[in-house]
């Protein structure tokens, strides 16, 4: 069903298509095929991203006009721009059908695998859209079939390896990244540095076109260096100035067979350095993921015990450099078995989940919270006096208290928690966080036998 949104995707991503291919026509050899068309690679992408509204009638019909358009403005005769067009969007449609079924990750060029992902699929496509326009493109050129479709299968698919990872790689709306550690300025220029380097050299000391793989190293140390994007802007900047210098110098259909390969060398060579950055994002990732399941607790996604006690340790360091004030609450939800008996541990989970996050909406940004053990949660408050802890722990106690919390049977379930709270106005080098948890935890025992759901104030130091 049509919408005003996808109405404006479908005039984008027309106008997207019509652009590329004035592009690519703007680097076409006289009286031949272009020697960069990056439309088929953004039409391909496009298709990933919006098929339900690209590959429909509707959809087609638009990105075929747009194609056919830009070649008939441009002077080309309108048959042979129909069947151009008619094998530029098949071989785009049969990439989508082998690579669509794949994950996000791998997608967006960061999964071990991607590059060999990209390298078959447009393999695919290339092979399919030189079956239909290499006989085309021999028409129109008055050249044998074999070199004109020879020359539309390494070009396209040499294209198709230049462009595709950089377009893949382009963050999405819905594309969240986790953090990486910085590195020091030397490790960010130095890599590319070399790379510009290299390639340099290739065409100073080998010749004008260069050595294909000269820069190959350097290409690789990018890879393990950076992030996918920037590695996919290189590589994509690397071979194409390489092609284009090319170009300038003998892509013609004379030399069709040097041409081709050229174009295959350029196509195998560039695995080298997209697979070890795919693998190197993928190695990251998992990394990261196990980091913070290390750190994290796995039902309420708060920091787990090892992970609040290192994360308390340091901050704790640094007040005590400061020489600043810090309290430590240790919260415990009243008759929390009664729910796990009476509702099932389920709803018991549940309740846990919807607890931490009523206490991190309470809590400041600065402040430290972790899950301890079953329905016990402790919180450090840096920079606080005895009194505003002890305000703090009394809004915890009225938001758990007033929060509607519901069975997973979406019955009304009243819940409360009862807070110790130890307080030291200036930190020394005896202040550990072991010992302020335990003076928070005398505190809890006597908020519970005071009846519970109430703040007990330790005793200050």
């Amino acid at each position: 069903m049509s919408t005003p949104h996808s109405g404006r995707l479908l005039a984008y991503a027309c106008a997207a298509i019509f652009a590329a291919c004035l592009l690519g026509i703007v680097l076409r050899p006289i009286g031949f095929l272009s020697v960069f068309w990056p439309a088929n690679q953004l039409l391909l992408v496009l298709f990933l991203r919006y098929p339900r509204v690209l590959l429909q009638p509707l959809g087609m019909a638009a990105i075929f006009v747009s194609y056919v358009a830009a070649d008939v403005l441009t002077g080309s005769n309108l048959w042979v721009s129909m069947g151009f067009s008619v094998a530029n969007m098949v071989g785009a449609a049969c990439a989508w059908w082998v690579m669509h079924r794949h994950s996000e990750r791998d997608l967006q060029m960061e999964g071990q695998f991607s590059a060999l992902l990209v390298f078959y699929g447009s393999g695919v496509a290339t092979t399919v859209s030189a079956a239909i326009g290499g006989p085309i493109s021999a028409y129109a050129f008055s050249v044998p079939l074999l070199q004109g479709t020879l020359m539309w299968w390494t070009g396209e698919w040499m294209n198709a390896m230049i462009l595709l990872p950089f377009l893949l790689a382009l963050p999405t709306a819905r594309k969240a990244t986790l953090a990486q550690e910085a590195l020091p300025i030397a490790a960010r220029v130095l890599p590319v540095a070399a790379v510009v380097v290299l390639e340099a050299a290739s065409y100073t000391v080998v010749g004008k076109v260069g050595a294909l793989a000269f820069s190959l190293p350097a290409l690789l140390w990018c890879a393990l260096s950076y992030r996918i994007l920037p590695t996919t802007i290189i590589t994509m900047l690397v071979f194409a100035t390489k092609i284009i210098v090319a170009s300038r110098i003998d892509f013609t259909p004379a030399q069709f067979v040097d041409v081709a390969t050229f174009r295959l060398g350029v196509t195998m060579l560039i695995l080298g350095p997209l697979s070890v950055a795919g693998a190197h994002a993928a190695r990251t990732e998992l990394l990261n993921r196990m980091r913070y399941q290390a750190h994290h607790d796995s039902l309420t996604g708060v920091l787990s015990r090892n992970g609040f006690v290192q994360a308390s340790e340091l901050l704790l360091q640094r007040l005590m450099h400061e020489r600043g004030s810090v309290a430590v609450l240790m919260l415990d939800l009243d008759h929390f078995k009664r729910v796990n008996d009476g509702h099932g541990h389920a709803t018991g989970d549940h309740l846990l989940c919807e607890f931490s996050r009523t206490v991190v909406h309470t809590l400041r940004p600065q402040d430290v919270l972790g899950r301890i053990g079953g329905e016990e949660f402790a919180v450090v408050l840096p920079h606080i006096s005895a009194q505003d802890a002890a305000t703090i722990a009394e809004r915890l106690c009225h938001a758990v208290r007033s929060e509607p919390f519901q069975t997973l049977r979406n019955e009304p379930l009243q819940a409360s928690v009862s807070i110790g709270v130890a307080h030291v106005a200036q930190l020394s080098e005896y202040d550990s966080i072991e010992n302020l948890l335990r003076d928070a935890d005398v505190a809890l025992y006597q908020a519970k036998s005071r009846g519970r759901d109430c703040v007990m104030l330790g005793a200050a130091r």
